[in-house]
């Protein structure tokens, strides 16, 4: 497990460490499996350079078979090289950027929906309700790639995707005021609007609207989302809407998981938890499946420990062509990035000052 322990990032760190040691739990105690994982963490504290430490750590331990993370995009940035380098599969259900350095080895698995991905369900979302046919897109650069690619993505696909047309703005990083530019949104008679950017911004242009009495559909991108948007925004944030890439311990999916996650740790399963139990899940059904070949065939073990452990190359193989039904989502890799294949996201929306979970995300659909 390569995470953010204690950087800005930790609590999604945290909640995926989480789900990690529940899945290799689940694996331990099911009597007829071929060996018994163990799960080695180590923490990046958010910082790029400690990520290539850390994934240095990693590549040279030959008890490590694969690895979930990291947590950040600069820090799977930074780590990348390295696993790769070594073909140590690496599993990441949090660094969501469209485009990673070049690999030669295929070692890096984007098991979530691109930033860009995400945007398919937001404009679908926001251009499907009764009388919205513009959408008023904000991108903060305080938010960095990540709102670039989902504003940008939004932008795109609008007009591919619906009848509707976008008005598009861009601030920068610093912007405090952001009333002349929800003015101008207005003023072109944008009728739904969707926030790219960090839980400052976000929570300022809820509050912006708010005085403004605006009614339409708002939506802001899941970066945005934590208790920092719902403290800042106050009864503003009420009606603002989330498409995010993690599932709900509420959703009837998750239940199993959800009770076993109560039980282990004595708390509900927060954001990114199912995710990283679903990709640890996905590499322990293909270690026993590799090590259930190798004894069919009398090769030696392909265990992870000790002599027998299994050779990186074939468990990345295993891990392109699988196909995994997991807690929160299909698991499978498209051939050319590995990247996720599919775009299933899930809906949250704030009532009463907190995050109510309305379900899975609709799926867009070309317009006619």
């Amino acid at each position: 497990m390569h995470a953010d322990l204690t950087g800005p990032l930790s609590a999604a760190g945290r909640a995926q460490e989480r789900g990690v040691r529940l899945a290799v739990d689940r694996f331990n105690s099911t009597g007829d499996q071929p060996f018994r994982l163990a799960v080695k963490v180590l923490d990046d504290t958010g910082d790029p350079t400690r990520s290539a430490r850390v994934a240095e750590e990693f590549t040279r331990d030959p008890e490590v078979a694969a690895v979930i993370g990291p947590t950040s995009d600069a820090a799977a940035v930074a780590a990348l090289p390295t696993y790769d380098e070594a073909t140590l599969p690496v599993l990441t259900v949090s660094a969501l950027q469209i485009v990673f350095p070049t690999r030669a080895n295929g070692a890096l698995f984007q098991a979530g929906p691109s930033y860009a991905s995400l945007s398919m369900p937001i404009v679908h979302r926001l251009l499907t309700h009764p009388g919205t046919e513009r959408l008023g897109i904000l991108i903060d650069r305080a938010g960095g790639q990540a709102a670039y690619q989902a504003g940008y993505a939004a932008n795109l696909m609008t007009p591919s995707l619906t009848t509707g047309t976008t008005h598009p703005r861009v601030v920068p990083a610093g912007t405090s005021a952001f009333e002349p530019v929800v003015a101008d949104l207005l003023a072109h008679r944008s009728d739904a609007l969707f926030y790219a950017g960090d839980a400052a911004g976000a929570s300022r242009v809820a509050r912006v609207l708010g005085g403004l009495s605006f009614d339409g559909p708002r939506m802001a991108q899941h970066t945005s989302m934590g208790r920092e948007f719902l403290e800042r925004a106050g009864a503003a944030a009420d009606g603002w809407e989330f498409v995010a890439p993690f599932t709900d311990a509420s959703a009837p999916a998750a239940a199993t998981f959800a009770e076993a996650h109560r039980k282990r740790f004595g708390a509900e399963p927060a954001a990114w938890s199912a995710e990283a139990y679903d990709a640890a899940g996905l590499v322990a059904r293909e270690l026993a499946a590799l090590a259930g070949r190798a004894t069919a065939s009398a090769q030696p073990s392909t265990g992870p420990s000790g002599a027998g452990h299994p050779v990186r190359t074939r468990l990345t193989a295993a891990i392109a062509a699988s196909r995994y039904e997991g807690v929160s989502r299909t698991y499978a890799f498209d051939e050319e990035r590995q990247q996720l294949v599919g775009e299933e996201a899930h809906v949250y929306r704030v009532e009463d000052g907190r995050f109510r979970y309305l379900g899975a995300a609709p799926q867009p659909e070309p317009k006619s």
